[in-house]
């Protein structure tokens, strides 16, 4: 779903031109995102959601309880097996 958040004019910044993203936008400061060129539209993509498993919901439906099930790894239960210290 496309939204239209207004019409934004270009400005020179140095030896860079910006276009300015208003607040409504939701992004906050120092956000990353990749500029890709797709059939002449630039496409700003947020980095962010593309590189964070754990934010971009990938782990979100996981059962990490069935994994330590698989591998015999019982959390809190452990045995010592050296000079481990408990506190």
């Amino acid at each position: 779903m496309k939204e239209v958040l207004g019409t934004f004019k270009t400005r020179k910044n140095g030896n860079s031109i910006s276009i300015t993203v208003p607040k409504s936008a939701g992004i906050s400061e120092n956000e990353l995102f990749s500029l890709q060129k797709e059939n002449g539209n630039l496409v700003y993509k947020p980095i962010r959601e593309q590189s964070n498993p754990w934010k971009n919901g990938k782990f979100k439906n996981h059962d990490f309880r069935k994994d330590m099930q698989e591998l015999e790894f019982d959390i809190g239960n452990e045995k010592s097996v050296g000079k481990e210290r408990l506190f």
